[in-house]
């Protein structure tokens, strides 16, 4: 009996010593069971706290900037729009999708993220952290990305700043006692540490009460021989690298940031209209990658085209749009493309419509409320752009005399800056021929660039022309780039750049989404006037904010 008990015994320890084993590369197996390539959709907000519908939309850049330092992943950043994040993830070959909530819940706030397998049809995994107060949510985020790297991607990290919620009741195993005459490991104190195994310090949120107060000059462009008219950000990441698209009068200037250099990428020459008015760079095919949309005066015509990069290069895969196209920021919670049309006697007339990529071209949507048959959107939808006032949304507008206007959704005026801002040294004829006068001349109006501040106070990036009377000389004027705030009903300046000789004729913020210390702006600076042919001279600047 006691050797059939002896027997049994062994064959029970290596029953159970063979399972472990089997358990533990099951468990290994499946923690590195799916390939470091993921794509995270924008964040979603279920409860209606303003405060967070100030942070959520940068929560995926920092999330997915933890998710490459940790595990070393290729991740894509979904941007909001017509495309589910599913198709827009598969058509651009990642086999994970991360939605992510934030909800807050009596007196604490919750985050959630549920990985979806997207070759398999599956649930992932599911991923969820608390944070007492709205400054803690970004550390959580070094937990959700170190669990994810875990769980997902095989990758164990140290970089956790608060002990993880247990995924399920505690085991039943407990390790067996010490032996006689041992003792118990013991377990290190954080002195005996070393200073590399430590996980690094987080960056806090930048507190609520933060508002930019200067534009200090990190890096300029060499000289482009061209009068540039405008610039805007691309495919950029959330550190402020990637593309920007400066242009002139009929030339797109790629650009391409990195750190603090500005380097030439390529140029676009051909295919473009004979006057450009405006350019905006969105991804309209959901496949993670920004199109360039052109618009400008066509012989008689105003048209559109969109241009798509393959490789090295951007074709033309749509043009003779009818439609003077512009990107809304912020209109009703998302950013929206809108288009009018050519007028008769005046250029733009009848309704601003939604647009959205049919697959082929831009295609008319429903109509936006505003009155264009009522000042000051009378002169068209040149110069228009939207964001959030409180509770409602409302249109910011550059006016003909170059003052910033705020309309409510019909389009009647609720404020108008005394001063001028905007660059207005680009026009074009429009209309009748008079003999010994030609045609009328109007102004290109360039839009404001919206963004938001830690606290969520709306932030405004233009050129500043200053408070000169209308005549020719001042509308070229515009030597200061400035960052202005809505506060207390009523548009201030926070911070700006000292005059020089350079005229600023248009800038973007870098990525974009919120103003944060040490955020980056890019602007255009002519330095001589004219267009290629006429010795025209211009750079690019990058500037940070703090």
């Amino acid at each position: 009996m006691g050797r059939g008990k002896g027997k049994f015994g062994r064959r029970a320890w290596l029953a159970v010593g063979l399972s472990g084993l089997v358990l533990a590369w099951l468990t290994g197996t499946a923690a590195a069971e799916y390939p470091r390539k993921v794509a995270i959709a924008p964040f979603t907000v279920l409860t209606p706290q303003e405060d967070l519908r100030n942070i959520v939309p940068v929560l995926p850049r920092l999330l997915s900037s933890r998710l490459m330092a940790l595990s070393g992943a290729e991740v894509l950043l979904l941007t909001p729009g017509e495309t589910p994040p599913e198709d827009a993830a598969k058509k651009a070959g990642y086999p994970l999708l991360l939605r992510g909530t934030v909800a807050k819940l009596g007196g604490g706030y919750s985050i959630d993220l549920a990985a979806a397998d997207l070759a398999g049809g599956k649930a992932a995994g599911a991923f969820f952290a608390s944070a007492d107060t709205i400054d803690a949510i970004i550390p959580r985020l070094d937990d959700l990305a170190a669990d994810i790297s875990e769980k997902l991607f095989g990758v164990k990290t140290a970089a956790r700043v608060s002990a993880p919620a247990p995924a399920g009741p505690p085991s039943a195993y407990l390790p067996p006692p010490p032996a006689a005459g041992q003792t118990p490991p013991a377990v290190p104190s954080e002195a005996s540490v070393p200073p590399s195994a430590k996980p690094s310090a987080v960056p806090p949120l930048p507190a609520k009460d933060w508002t930019p107060s200067s534009l200090s000059k990190v890096a300029e462009s060499g000289r482009i021989a061209d009068e540039l008219y405008g610039i805007v950000s691309g495919d950029v990441d959330s550190e402020g690298n990637g593309e920007v698209v400066a242009y002139g009068k009929k030339i797109l200037h790629l650009y391409r940031v990195k750190g603090s250099e500005l380097l030439p990428f390529t140029r676009i020459t051909e295919g473009l209209p004979d006057h450009i008015f405006n350019v905006e760079a969105v991804d309209l095919d959901g496949d993670g990658g920004k199109e360039i949309l052109v618009t400008g005066l066509d012989g008689e015509e105003i048209r559109s085209s969109v241009w798509k990069r393959k490789g090295d290069i951007y074709e033309k895969i749509a043009g003779r749009i009818p439609y003077h196209v512009v990107l809304l920021p912020d209109w009703q919670g998302k950013a929206v493309l809108v288009g009018q049309q050519k007028g008769g006697d005046t250029p733009f007339s009848g309704k601003i419509y939604e647009m959205s990529w049919d697959g082929k071209s831009l295609a008319k949507g429903a109509p936006l409320p505003a009155d264009t048959s009522r000042a000051p959107l009378t002169s068209g939808v040149m110069g228009l752009s939207s964001a959030r006032f409180g509770e409602q949304w409302r249109w910011i507008y550059t006016d003909e005399n170059d003052n910033l206007r705020v309309l409510d959704a019909v389009g009647s005026t609720e404020y108008k800056t005394g001063m001028k801002y905007g660059w207005s040294g680009d026009s074009f004829e429009w209309g009748l021929y008079l003999p010994r006068v030609g045609k009328t001349r109007y102004p290109v109006r360039k839009a404001v660039r919206v963004s938001r501040d830690p606290g969520g106070r709306l932030t405004l990036l233009v050129p500043e022309q200053g408070d000169q009377f209308i005549n020719i000389e001042a509308f070229s004027r515009a030597k200061r780039l400035v960052l202005l705030q809505w506060s207390g009903g009523e548009i201030v300046e926070k911070a700006g750049t000292p005059k020089g000789d350079r005229i600023y004729s248009g800038a973007d913020y870098l990525p974009g989404a919120v103003l944060i210390p040490g955020g980056k702006v890019i602007a255009s600076a002519i330095e001589r006037s004219g267009g290629v042919l006429k010795g025209g001279i211009s750079r690019l600047v990058l500037f940070r904010v703090e």
